[in-house]
This record gives C-alpha cells, structure tokens and sequence, in this order.
C-alpha cells in the first residue's frame, strides 16, 4: 500500500534525547561494531529509528533527518558526534556524558572511531529499544559505512527528498517517508505516531498562551 501524505504532521521539533545517542553508540561499540565512525553512526541510527518506528509508532533518537549526498541523517547526533570528536576540550553536558563513556580513538582509522569505555545503561531504553538496536548490530553492524550508504540511497525516505535537493544543500527527511510503501498493519503506527504528535501541538499551543497571557 502506498502512504499518502495528505495529512503532514504540525511543524513540531522532536525532544532530542542526547543520553540515548551516546549509550547507543556504547551499544553498538560493545557489541562488536566494527569502524564505528559517525558517518557509519549515522547510517545504524537511521535504521534503529527506522524499525522502531514502523513496529512501536516512535522514533528512538527523537532526532531531525535531513537528505544529504551521503544519505539520510539525524543532524543533531551528527553534530553532536563531530563536537565530541572534534572539540573534546570544550566543556558542556553533552560532551562531559560522552567522555564519561566513550572514548574517540584517531590516527588509526581516516575518521575517529567512536570506542565504548564500559557498559551501556539499560535503564536509558525500553525494552523494545534494546531489542531494536540488537537487531541493527545483526543486520547491519558488520556492514562498512560506504556499503551502508549504497543502502540508504535505495531508501525512499532518501530518494524522494534528494530529488529536490540542490547540490552540496540538504532536504528535510518528513517522518513519514519512513513508511512509503508500508503495508497496512505497519501504517497503524503512523497513525499512532501522528495522533501522539497532534496531542503535542495542541498542548504546545496551550503553553504558549498561557506564557504569552502572563507578559501580557
């Protein structure tokens, strides 16, 4: 079944989680990920969030996709990775909780690698996080990120975007790519995702008002 996209989600920011980010990456390194650059990151996240999504009705990043030439990317992980692996002297939360448990290993590889300095904490996702971010070491952690990135590029939420894509620039990846092509059973969870985030506009705009009413 094809999606229609006639009904597009309120123009609401997902909430980041960056503790998810950094004990994913933990996850990964521990269980044998191997050259865990933050290109390849970024391609297993893709695919977690992806399955998440379709079987549970929410993304486990809560990041924002953007299309670009090397396929799709959550762009606050992104840039949280590059501040971690580029900028480790620079004090702020996000960093001091990547130091605390990864190390950014360089000279070894082109691209740092990211290496876990002791166990994730299970306690940072559910239950079918954990099983979804198994599955991605099984499926697609022993893959190298150039071949991660051929697979990506196969993937509507990706071609459809770079179609209108100018070159060197970036295209917004909509959630509800992810399920271009879904069966019905799976568009189930698009519906969950879209009344979840209705809710949260709605609530959004509650608080605005009751903001904007006490300055006024």
């Amino acid at each position: 079944m094809l999606l229609s996209v006639h009904r597009p989600l309120c123009d609401m920011t997902l909430k980041f989680k960056p503790e998810k980010l950094v004990h994913s990456l933990v996850f990964f390194s521990n269980a044998g990920v191997s050259d865990l650059t933050k290109l390849k990151a970024a391609k297993l996240f893709y695919f977690a969030d992806k399955e998440h999504l379709l079987r549970y009705g929410r993304p486990i990043l809560g990041d924002v996709y953007y299309c670009l030439p090397y396929g799709p990317v959550p762009s606050v992980a992104l840039n949280e990775m590059s501040d971690a692996s580029e900028n480790p002297e620079v004090e702020d939360s996000d960093r001091n909780l990547f130091c605390q448990y990864l190390d950014v290993e360089k000279g070894v590889n082109p691209h740092p690698i990211f290496k876990a300095k002791r166990a994730h904490d299970p306690d940072v996702f559910s239950e079918s996080e954990l099983e979804v971010l198994g599955n991605v070491v099984r499926n697609y952690g022993w893959r190298s990120a150039g071949d991660l990135v051929n697979l990506t590029h196969s993937e509507p939420a990706w071609k459809i975007p770079n179609q209108g894509r100018i070159p060197d620039g970036r295209a917004r990846i909509p959630y509800e790519l992810f399920f271009f092509d879904a069966d019905a059973e799976t568009l189930v969870m698009l519906d969950v995702f879209r009344s979840e985030h209705e809710e949260g506009c709605e609530l959004d705009a509650i608080l605005n008002q009751k903001t904007h009413q006490l300055f006024v």
